[in-house]
């Protein structure tokens, strides 16, 4: 514990990270080039959150890629086994892409105040979900999804209450009987 801060002594973090009070790094997680945490989050075991930047109370689960070019708002949940995309045209050679271009003005991906990603879910390049926005396990996130949209199946649904939006998403993947 330094500062407030836990990080496991098998983390990485490099030194140019911001890590606010409170904050728990778990065992092989790696906070890399720049990246800044809020206070209180949680980084699991296996993470990589490289250059990007999360808000306060912000939980990054288990084995999660997240390269540069990514803003975070406060309370977000990123889900076990999830990737976040900087680059929407991948090659082994990088020419034409520049990091740099993250600068904190523009960002690959915006994930808004209070939004979750369910695990196993890809969220490509350019894309914005909304404050409260729920992503369902197991999605390719391709479009913005709105404040207060369940994604599911490919598709947003507004959904006004919790209670709600929960039943809504275990009826779409076939927990519970409609």
């Amino acid at each position: 514990m330094r500062d407030g801060v836990f990080i496991h002594p098998m983390a990485v973090v490099h030194d140019d990270c911001k890590i606010g009070k409170g904050t728990k790094i778990w065992q092989f997680a790696s906070i890399l080039r720049g990246a800044e945490l809020g206070e209180d989050c949680t980084v699991a075991s296996g993470a990589c959150f490289d250059g990007s930047r999360a808000g306060s109370r912000t939980i990054l689960s288990h084995n999660l890629a997240a390269g540069p070019g990514f803003w975070l708002g406060d309370d977000v949940f990123i889900g076990p086994n999830c990737c976040l995309g900087n680059d929407a045209w991948p090659r082994a050679r990088k020419d034409g892409f520049d990091v740099r271009a993250f600068d904190g003005t523009r960002w690959a991906i915006v994930i808004e105040h209070g939004a979750s990603v369910g695990a196993m879910s890809m969220v490509l390049p350019g894309v914005t979900i909304g404050r409260n926005a729920m992503i369902a396990a197991g999605s390719v996130v391709s479009k913005n999804v709105p404040a207060n949209h369940l994604f599911v199946k490919g598709v947003c649904k507004p959904i006004a209450k919790e209670a709600d939006r929960m039943r809504f998403a275990q009826e779409e993947l076939g927990l519970v009987r409609q």
